[in-house]
Parts: structure tokens; sequence; C-alpha cells
């Protein structure tokens, strides 16, 4: 009797420590305790769109949806989907969330899923896969994040068809309206550190394969230009020569066609480094080398037209994405820039007619 007395105590004394541990469970995870924390700390609103719904067999499973909004209008999230599943074992707790539509400034990203897991201890996300559609383009990665200050976030996997242009227009770093450019990465790795709950791009690390095409857009009208001014430079003012080389090589080898680009781009402290990136049509070929920083929005590179193996121009680019100086270098002595601009992008922005009717006052 004292045995099976023993026994139902036992039994008793675990029912009562369950229900405890049970009411401190829901007291400390408690979905509404959590959104305020999470608002409070980061900045956000979250809005539930239905009721949490809670699940103890044989695991514990949340499941509930939000609509999240950054209090600066910096992101949007439409009503996500979270799943949080806890074993009965120490182990970190496992997350599936799906988002149909978010948006970063007015950047778009559609069909996001991300499934992990949490680890309470070192308080360390880990990413077993993320995905998404950005316009028809795709990506797919996987990664960290730990949630203490000074320790790196790290991500790495691929992207398919990325239509660069859309993501500077909508993300209002620049509105290229001659130049597309779509690319694709395989085996991209990039890091960075998390300080106060931001990203900063200062520590971004990485290295990205890149691919894709270029897509110049040229009228008939600057195409008879070019021809006309590679008339008039070699009759009557040769020290222009390199001026409407670098014209004729963009104009009719580079333009209102699709041209295939390759190469790395290595990211060191927020500067994105290249040596080897180049655009090729046929015996035409365009070389990339150099460098743009991220943080103060500025680049440094050099453009080199190659014909035959052979360098026939030299350019360099400097100043920011949305309207960037691409001067023509190594010119005769005697061009005048004060009066002839050797600015490609501004060339094209007022005109190759004009740039002619400039030379010929020149000439007389």
């Amino acid at each position: 009797m004292t045995f099976i007395k023993n026994i139902f105590f036992f039994l008793f004394l675990l029912f009562c420590i369950t229900i405890v541990l049970l009411f401190i469970f829901l007291d400390k995870y408690k979905i509404e305790k959590i959104i305020d924390r999470l608002e409070t700390d980061n900045n956000i609103i979250m809005n539930l769109t239905n009721q949490p719904n809670w699940k103890f067999s044989p695991e514990i499973k949340v499941d509930f949806s939000t609509e999240i909004q950054n209090k600066d209008n910096q992101f949007y999230i439409e009503d996500a989907n979270f799943s949080f599943v806890q074993p009965y074992k120490i182990t970190p707790v496992n997350f599936d969330i799906n988002i149909p539509s978010l948006f970063i400034e007015g950047l778009q990203i559609k069909l996001v899923k991300i499934f992990g897991n949490y680890s309470l201890v070192n308080k360390k996300i880990n990413f077993n896969n993320i995905e998404g559609k950005i316009g028809n383009g795709d990506f797919s990665s996987s990664g960290s994040i730990s949630l203490l200050n000074d320790q790196p976030i790290k991500l790495n996997g691929n992207l398919k068809n990325i239509y660069l242009n859309q993501i500077l227009k909508q993300l209002h770093l620049a509105d290229w309206k001659r130049l597309e450019i779509r690319l694709s990465a395989n085996n991209y790795e990039v890091s960075s550190q998390l300080k106060s709950n931001e990203i900063l791009l200062k520590y971004f690390h990485g290295n990205i394969p890149v691919t894709g095409s270029i897509y110049l857009v040229s009228s008939e009208e600057e195409k008879f230009g070019v021809a006309l001014l590679n008339i008039l430079v070699a009759q009557l003012l040769p020290d222009y020569k390199n001026l409407s080389k670098s014209l004729s090589q963009i104009i009719n080898n580079y333009t209102n066609k699709p041209v295939l680009f390759e190469g790395t781009i290595e990211i060191k402290n927020g500067v994105l480094h290249t040596s080897n990136m180049t655009a090729i049509n046929n015996n035409h070929k365009i070389q990339i080398n150099g460098s743009y920083d991220m943080v103060s929005n500025n680049f440094d590179t050099k453009l080199f037209f190659i014909e035959s193996e052979k360098i026939v121009v030299e350019a360099k680019i400097e100043g920011d994405l949305e309207n960037p100086k691409i001067e023509i270098i190594n010119e005769n002595k005697s061009f005048d820039s004060e009066k002839i601009n050797n600015d490609l992008n501004k060339v094209f922005g007022e005109g190759i007619n004009n740039l002619i009717d400039k030379l010929l006052i020149l000439n007389e």
C-alpha cells in the first residue's frame, strides 16, 4: 500500500508540476508579450490578423498571422504566416514563415518562404532556406544571424535573372533610362555585422560570381551621328579620335542587343571590387576594373574598350549611381575638355549632334 501511495503521490506531483510549467510557458511565451517586445526593440508595428493557434501534442506549436510595418515606413509585410515548433526536449525552436508580399522602400518581394530554427541558448537564428521572387527573377539563400552585438551575419545562395534597374529605381538609388542590366549569381557569399539592430554596410564582405546581360538603347539618329563624327574627326579634328572611337565602340557594338557579361565582385568593408568583369560581343570587349563604395556611393573604376585583344580606348567612371561621370582618358594634350565635354554620360544626354555642332564651331 505504501508503494502504491507513493506512486499516486508521484503522479499527482508530476501532474501539478506540468500544470505549473504550462502556465509559466504560456505566460512567458504569450504572443502579445513577444509582439510588444519586438515592437519596442525594433521600431515596428505588428497587427495580428488572427488569434494564435496553440497545440501541445505531440510538441508545442503555435501558428499566427500578422502584418508588420516599420514606423519610418521603410518596409511593410502583408499578412505574414508564422509557425513555431518546440519539441519536448532541449533543442532550438523551429520556425516556418510564409510572406505573400513584402515591400522594402518601393521594392516588392513576392512569395517569400523562410524556414530554420532559433537557439534560445546562444541567441542565434539559422536560416535553412530563404527564397522569393523579385519581378521575374528569384533568389534562394541560407545563412545565420546572431542577435548578439558584434557577431557576424552570413548568407550564401543564388540569384537568377535579377533586373538590377528595377531594384535601383524602386529603392530610389538610380533611374537608368538607357542602360538595362539583368544578372545572376551562383554560390555567392556575403557577411556583415549586427550592431544595435542595424546591419552596417561598412562591415559588409563577400564574394559574388556574376553573369548576366547588358542592353543599351540607342537611336538611328545616334548611329548616323557617330558615323558622321568619325568622318569629321578623321579629316579635320584628329585630336578627338579617342572620343569618337569610344562612342563608335559603344553605339556599333553594344547597343540595341543583349550583350553578355561575367566576372566576380569582391566586397571588402562595404566596397565592391572587380578586376575581371567583361562584356563581350564577338571580337569586341569591355573590361571593367575598379571599385564602387556603397557607403559613400562613389565609383572609382576604369573601362577598357578592347578590339582584337588590343585596348583602343580607356575611360574612367567617377561619381554616384544616379549620374556617374564616364570620362575618356589618355587623350591628346590639345584636347580642350572645357570646350568639348568628354564625359560619355553627358555626351549621350546632350546628344551626339550637339557634340558635332561644337566640334564644327571649334574648326572654324
